[in-house]
């Protein structure tokens, strides 16, 4: 890389240039910055994300509902140094979601226990969709290149018997279990220079891409880059 002076954790110029900061503010009446961009270091940076944070919206200007109920908001992203070997740990996420604006109950980031459904959220615009037959509305992360993403999906995950402890590797566009982030260790492809967390949710969590807009609260999430 050219620009070797600077400390790992930061992007080069050019990578700064193309992607500056952004802040999206009040989007689906959330009144909050909905996507804001942070370097991963080694010490650590925290972002909120939104109960409506859309991961299907993961590199895009726009976040997709092809399933109907509301886009949400676009997930926010980590830059990750270029390199090889990269690990990432999540060593704090905490705060509580609520997915259906009507019911009392908010849920932490490991999800709802199945309180209000499973999950078999199908794929989308290059976003694999997940399974998992025991939760709904957890924490979610997709690693991507600078290229927005294309169709065909990677595989689905079925996410029913990950624990979050433990190593995982996924694809690009490939979306993975966060959940409360514990002992979560996740291989980085070398490609990968982006990481977007947010939701995936859909019609009681089944089916294409949607019902965002009735989500509410907030996680707050630290990611690390971590020794493999």
């Amino acid at each position: 890389m050219s620009t070797s002076a600077l400390p790992r954790g930061l992007p080069s110029p050019s990578r700064r240039k193309h992607r500056a900061r952004r802040v999206a503010a009040g989007v689906a009446g959330c009144g909050l910055a909905a996507w804001v961009i942070v370097a991963v270091t080694s010490d650590g940076n925290s972002l909120d994300v939104l109960g409506a944070a859309n991961i299907f919206g993961a590199g895009l200007d726009t976040p997709p509902q092809p399933g109907g109920g509301g886009a949400g908001v676009e997930p926010p992203m980590w830059e990750i140094p270029d390199g090889t070997d990269r690990v990432l740990t999540f060593p704090e996420v905490t705060g509580r979601v609520n997915p259906i604006t009507s019911q009392p109950n908010f849920v932490g980031p490991e999800g709802d226990g199945g309180e209000f459904g499973t999950t078999d959220v199908q794929s989308f615009g290059g976003i694999s969709g997940i399974v998992h037959e025991e939760a709904g509305i957890f924490v979610v992360g997709v690693l991507l290149t600078d290229a927005p993403p294309e169709d065909p999906a990677p595989e689905r995950l079925d996410v029913t018997d990950q624990a979050t402890a433990g190593s995982i590797e996924p694809e690009i566009g490939q979306t993975f279990l966060i959940g409360d982030g514990t002992d979560l260790r996740v291989q980085v492809p070398d490609e990968a220079t982006r990481l977007f967390v947010g939701y995936a949710d859909g019609y009681y969590y089944k089916g294409q891409p949607g019902w965002y807009d009735n989500n509410s609260g907030r996680v707050q999430v630290t990611v690390e880059l971590a020794d493999r």
